[in-house]
């Protein structure tokens, strides 16, 4: 697993995130009341570079081989927990500058971290190779809008600001939650199965015709099934 993920996660990548994170956060301790859309940058770079862990370039070669989907991704999973690890110390370190919500703020970046790695794996169990650029290159702009915007923050208050939000934090609270269940669910039963999709629709995603239900071959019989 060790040289699995040395070789397969894009560690500069990661690493550069990590930082960037520290970065937003930092702002966002320092000026907390004109800064505090960076926490929704930072949770977009989370979510981006998590994303971008799961990703295979070489699908084609790596699916049709006997370790799973499954065995992959927890192959993957201390570049995942680096990227939890630096969430943690820095909503921490930011302390009574997250408005007394330090314990949301943390579930802000659990549960996209979760999220972008459910719908990663789904992708990329139909056969996708890289699900996790595509959503790395959406999910910052959207939620770096969304922090700075606030659109709907009467009813969905995603990225609630100040400690003025009042039921607005337990709003957010509840649908996060909801989505991180979600995303825990979607991803245990993507890598328990990793076969959503029929035999033939997969195989057409990964370009190679499915196998006829029978030993004939084209034409030929098989040399292994029984005739």
């Amino acid at each position: 697993m060790i040289r699995h993920a040395a070789r397969a996660v894009p560690w500069t990548r990661v690493v550069v995130a990590a930082v960037l994170v520290l970065a937003l956060m930092e702002l966002v301790r320092r000026w907390p009341w004109s800064m505090w859309p960076l926490e929704g940058a930072a949770v977009g770079v989370l979510a981006g570079a998590a994303a971008w862990c799961l990703d295979e370039p070489s699908a084609a070669v790596v699916d049709a081989a006997p370790r799973g989907l499954a065995w992959r991704t927890v192959a993957r999973g201390p570049a995942v927990l680096l990227l939890l690890a630096v969430w943690g110390t820095a909503v921490w370190w930011a302390g009574d500058s997250l408005f007394g919500q330090r314990w949301d703020v943390g579930l802000h970046g659990v549960v996209a971290v979760a999220a972008a790695m459910a719908w990663t794996s789904w992708r990329r169990a139909a056969g996708a190779a890289r699900p996790g650029s595509i959503l790395a290159v959406g999910v910052l702009p959207l939620a770096t809008a969304w922090a700075l915007v606030r659109p709907l923050e009467g009813t969905l208050p995603v990225f609630p600001y100040g400690p003025g939000a009042g039921a607005g934090w337990e709003t957010s609270r509840a649908g996060w939650l909801v989505v991180g269940i979600g995303a825990v669910v979607l991803l245990v039963a993507t890598l328990a199965d990793g076969r959503w999709w029929p035999v033939s629709r997969r195989a057409a995603t990964w370009g190679v015709p499915p196998l006829p239900p029978t030993g004939d071959r084209g034409g030929q019989r098989s040399p292994i099934l029984p005739q």
